[in-house]
């Protein structure tokens, strides 16, 4: 029997577009496949008759697209990198006419020519729908005051939000990034109900709060919705903590469609549902592109089944995270789960043959009451400045040695002496990029 939970907002409208997500988060597993099944074979005929990106790499691998007939088939089809949707800048991989885009969207241009994500009318209404099963998840309603502090621009961050607060008329305030005490100030003047950010800003928003002289387990927050970039359960703690609210994780990249997008956390938050009626979730090797075990910890690789203008298919994300299961959830959701997100596979630091991601030290930081940090990643050395107590700089070393497996230089510092950011903290520095 599916376990009934009994949201905070209060009332709690079953509007049409929130009876359209309950039916699709809790849709049967046999459903589920079924659905999968129809939609795998028809994007990969799509693909290959609409992209020019496609075409060419399944004529390359000679693969022939009729005998493609099942997911089974998955594996014979060649991974999708992001090095070649820059070079696809800037319509090259887009499988339909300009005349049917109706906006675009930008990811990860620092280190070539952007990526570009084309939408149709359809592919908006998709980022909207996906994006209401997570509001409908948090129990966000019609009477709740939601601020999007992430940016409306080319970086997709603030649309999703704003696409789901308008199809159930709440309070929306989109402030968009910076001005914290602004920030602030629209929380208190606003009764702002949800917030939703980057993982590290609401530390940032905390540290300013405490400057104005707000106290801001005073203000009506109750819930966060947090994502952009990996934070630990540790992190959640303290930032529940500090707001008496509670946090949300909402994966997304630009690639599948935007900030929340591929899938939610559900109330029992033991890990990510992801949306398998829209996307195939596959675990690979970082390295050789492998499909991995249950349980293995690796890259997520997916498959956008329900897009039009630009969809994806085994594309490789750089994320890294795991299966946790394929049974039914707790809370009555069939979908895949997968761990929270570990980190990307850009951030793995490999220190004298021992493996770490950024998180992994954040984790025990947090335990230790630190907010603020950074890791400094040489050849010869690894050290971990922190803000806080001198007098818990052996402890942590401590803990790091025995949990992470290395053994870095702790140093403490003042209050203040972390840059801080008011969108996605900057965590890991590699020396070379210090010394730049």
């Amino acid at each position: 029997m599916r376990k009934a939970y009994i949201f905070d907002t209060k009332p709690f409208l079953m509007t049409d577009a929130y009876k359209k997500a309950k039916r699709e988060i809790y849709c049967p597993r046999k459903e589920i496949e079924e659905i999968q099944e129809k939609r795998f074979r028809r994007i990969v005929r799509y693909v290959f008759q609409k992209s020019r990106l496609y075409r060419k790499k399944f004529r390359e691998k000679g693969i022939e697209v009729g005998r493609i007939k099942s997911l089974d088939d998955l594996p014979m089809l060649p991974l999708t990198t992001k090095q070649e949707l820059r070079e696809s800048y800037p319509l090259k991989a887009c499988c339909v006419s300009k005349s049917e885009i109706v906006r675009i969207q930008m990811s990860g241009g620092t280190t070539g020519q952007p990526v570009i994500v084309p939408y149709t009318r359809h592919d908006v209404e998709q980022w909207k729908d996906m994006m209401l099963r997570a509001f409908y998840l948090a129990g966000i309603s019609s009477m709740d005051v939601v601020q999007i502090t992430p940016a409306f621009g080319l970086w997709n961050g603030g649309f999703g939000f704003h696409f789901a607060c308008d199809a159930i008329n709440a309070f929306t305030i989109p402030i968009g990034p910076g001005n914290t005490r602004n920030q602030i100030r629209f929380m208190r003047d606003f009764g702002t109900t949800v917030l939703a950010s980057t993982a590290s800003y609401p530390l940032r928003i905390a540290e300013v709060a405490e400057e104005m002289g707000i106290e801001l387990s005073e203000l009506p927050l109750k819930k966060l919705i947090l994502g952009a970039e990996p934070w630990s359960d540790e992190m959640r703690s303290q930032i529940e903590k500090i707001f008496l609210a509670r946090t949300y994780d909402i994966p997304g990249l630009t690639e599948m469609g935007g900030v929340g997008t591929v899938g939610f956390e559900c109330p029992e938050r033991e890990g990510l549902h992801m949306w398998e009626d829209n996307y195939i979730i596959e675990i690979v090797d970082p390295e050789s592109g492998e499909e991995l075990d249950e349980g293995e910890e690796g890259e997520i690789v997916y498959t956008s089944l329900n897009r039009e203008a630009m969809p994806l298919i085994r594309y490789r994300s750089g994320e890294i995270s795991r299966i946790v299961s394929r049974e039914r959830c707790e809370c009555g959701i069939e979908h895949i789960t997968l761990e929270r997100i570990k980190g990307r596979s850009d951030d793995m630091v490999i220190f004298k043959g021992v493996k770490f991601y950024p998180t992994d030290i954040e984790r025990i930081l947090a335990e230790h009451g630190i907010l603020h940090y950074k890791i400094v990643v040489s050849d010869s050395k690894v050290e971990v400045f922190y803000e806080g107590d001198e007098e818990k700089a052996n402890s942590i070393a401590r803990d790091i040695s025995e949990f992470v497996g290395i053994s870095p230089r702790v140093v403490p510092l003042r209050k203040g002496e972390i840059e801080r950011y008011d969108g996605k903290a900057r965590r890991l520095f590699k020396v070379e990029e210090v010394m730049k």
